[in-house]
């Protein structure tokens, strides 16, 4: 009797279950979704100098939108507007016109993110596979997915995937053109590349597998929403295939293998000498990075074997022909990830193609795999009128797994990794606030990242700003960083003066660690640009003394515990 309570309680169908019972596990779906929220606010908000890492990139210049006058001729800041999508960009300009600032957005904009990802995703899961407890099970694993990284967290342009891919698929497997179209839009508009998967679901849609051999549909609404999505994909990248960035053209195969910030020790870590590591597990290249990250997601892998042998499995009789989606996903996911290699950076970074889509795959096909095999367990057991002691087994691995589902983000060191950092440096930021709006702040240390951000002024470089994907950018920042290598490690106070005027440097921010051969072993500006840092090294070990380091005890403005303010006027007029 405790089998069949549990079986039916686990493996219900849709139509043999109430409303209630639906909703019921939705909401409950919904509960931890909002909990693993309240975990990622806790760390937003734990102090007034906290922001992500990977919204710093997009918060600092997006503060135009309140304040015009802020970062006037800042590269940087001119860089990342002209790459970010408008949907994006237009998002953030309506809630500025209303007050919102943007780091107080990037941080609450998640939680309603993964809300309305959740609302879409529990009944496309039911789309496939009709069971409450799969969606539940689904949107559990998908919870976890999203707070094990930073992707939806950060607020980025490439958080709004989630919630408008997956309605794109909800609305084509429910047939519903309009809203199917407008979440097309809406992919284009926030996050282009995109495009392309979606491009490669349609027209795989329009065929069907018969025995070995594909055949055309013979279902006219199948061209009618694969002419219709095609054609709106059409008209959102003919902007992009159109538009000439006034920073140079984007990175070509050639010139990326050559390229500093996409080697090994670059900014993006591109190319590896590890074959399995580049194509498989890199965050840039390779086909799979973080999609196994949860180890439940490796469940999924053997839904192909579930359905070959689906006697064995009776509840694959509910899967709906709707499964087909997955196989179109990840063949769609994988043929522009190829492409992208062969087009290199043309097409955009090839793992976005495949990091999270593959993941949706794995987490819609884990749920069915568990369900099914849970089923056919309870069934086996029935059939062999199994005893108290069996009965006791299957309650406690039923729980078993029930626990390790709910409960495995307990284990992680670090859940949710959401990358907020929270800076120290706060009378930096406090000072820095306080100068005219055209300062420009010069540092080697990987702090001054989050200046823009808190402080609202110009630094010369910056270790996250430091994307190669335009030529004409990456030069000028590779120069600004080999300038102020050399300038900062000179000991011809001179070079450091010329440097200054050059660039009309206001402050230099330094680490107070700066000048030790550790330090320089382990920056990773100097690490980057390695022909320049070999020469500081060696003079530095002949006992050279950069004119820099003469210049801090009598013109440094601020101090914190690790770094040091110093005035580039009072820099300026030393003398040797």
């Amino acid at each position: 009797m405790q089998i069949t309570n549990l079986q039916r309680f686990f493996t219900a169908y849709n139509t043999e279950t109430s409303q209630f019972q639906i909703r019921f596990w939705f909401c409950l779906s919904l509960v931890f979704a909002l909990f693993y929220s309240f975990l990622e606010l806790q760390q937003a908000f734990a102090s007034k100098y906290v922001v992500q890492d990977d919204a710093r990139v997009y918060v600092f210049w997006l503060q135009r939108f309140l304040e015009p006058d802020i970062l006037p001729n800042d590269l940087i800041a001119d860089y990342f507007a002209s790459v970010t999508p408008v949907g994006f960009t237009a998002f953030y300009r309506i809630m500025g016109m209303v007050g919102i600032e943007p780091l107080l957005l990037s941080k609450i904009l998640p939680v309603f993110l993964k809300i309305l990802t959740i609302c879409y995703w529990f009944p496309l899961c039911m789309q496939i596979f009709p069971i409450p407890m799969a969606g539940f099970i689904s949107t559990l694993l998908l919870a976890q997915n999203l707070s094990m990284r930073d992707d939806l967290v950060s607020a980025t342009p490439r958080s709004f995937i989630f919630v408008f891919f997956i309605a794109f698929l909800y609305y084509l497997l429910r047939q519903y053109l309009l809203p199917c179209l407008g979440a097309i839009a809406l992919v284009g508009l926030f996050y282009p590349p995109f495009l392309f998967i979606i491009t490669g679901i349609l027209i795989f849609r329009l065929w069907r597998w018969e025995g070995k051999l594909p055949y055309p549909s013979n279902n006219r609404r199948d061209y009618l929403f694969s002419f219709a999505g095609l054609a709106t994909c059409l008209i959102l990248m003919l902007p992009y295939a159109l538009n000439s960035s006034k920073f140079g053209p984007t990175i070509t195969g050639v010139a990326a293998r050559e390229s500093l910030g996409l080697a090994q020790t670059g900014r993006i870590p591109f190319f590896s000498n590890d074959p399995i590591w580049f194509w498989l597990f890199n965050q840039h290249s390779g086909l799979i990075p973080n999609v196994l990250e949860h180890p439940i997601n490796i469940i999924g892998l053997f839904l192909p074997l579930i359905l070959v042998y689906n006697r064995r499995f009776p509840l694959t009789q509910h899967i709906t022909d709707k499964v087909r989606v997955l196989s179109q996903i990840a063949l769609a996911s994988v043929a522009m990830f190829v492409l992208a290699h062969l087009l290199l950076y043309q097409l955009f970074s090839p793992a976005r193609y495949t990091r999270y889509t593959l993941k949706f795959v794995l987490i819609l096909a884990t749920s069915i795999v568990i369900l099914t095999i849970l089923d056919a367990s309870f069934r086996w057991l029935k059939q062999h009128q199994s005893s108290s002691r069996q009965q006791i087994i299957a309650l406690g691995f039923t729980g078993l797994l029930a626990s390790t589902l709910v409960f495995y983000p307990c284990f992680l060191k670090n859940f949710p990794n959401s990358f907020y950092h929270l800076e120290r440096a706060s009378a930096m930021y406090e000072f820095f606030h306080q100068q005219p709006q055209d300062t420009l702040i010069a540092s080697l240390s990987e702090e001054v990242d989050s200046i823009p951000t808190f402080a609202k002024k110009s630094i010369l470089i910056g270790w996250e700003y430091a994307v190669p994907y335009h030529v004409g950018y990456d030069h000028q920042i590779t120069q600004r960083a080999t300038d102020l290598i050399r300038a900062q490690y000179s000991e011809n106070l001179a070079e450091l003066q010329n440097f200054i005027q050059k660039y009309g440097v206001d402050f230099f921010v330094v680490d107070k660690s700066a000048f030790t051969l550790e330090y320089i072993a382990k920056n990773p500006w100097i690490i980057q640009l390695q022909s320049t840092a070999k020469d500081i090294l060696f003079k530095l070990q002949q006992g050279t003394t950069p004119a820099l380091l003469k210049t801090l005890e009598h013109c440094s403005v601020v101090e914190t515990e690790d770094l040091i303010v110093l005035q580039a006027e009072c820099v300026k007029k030393s003398e040797s």
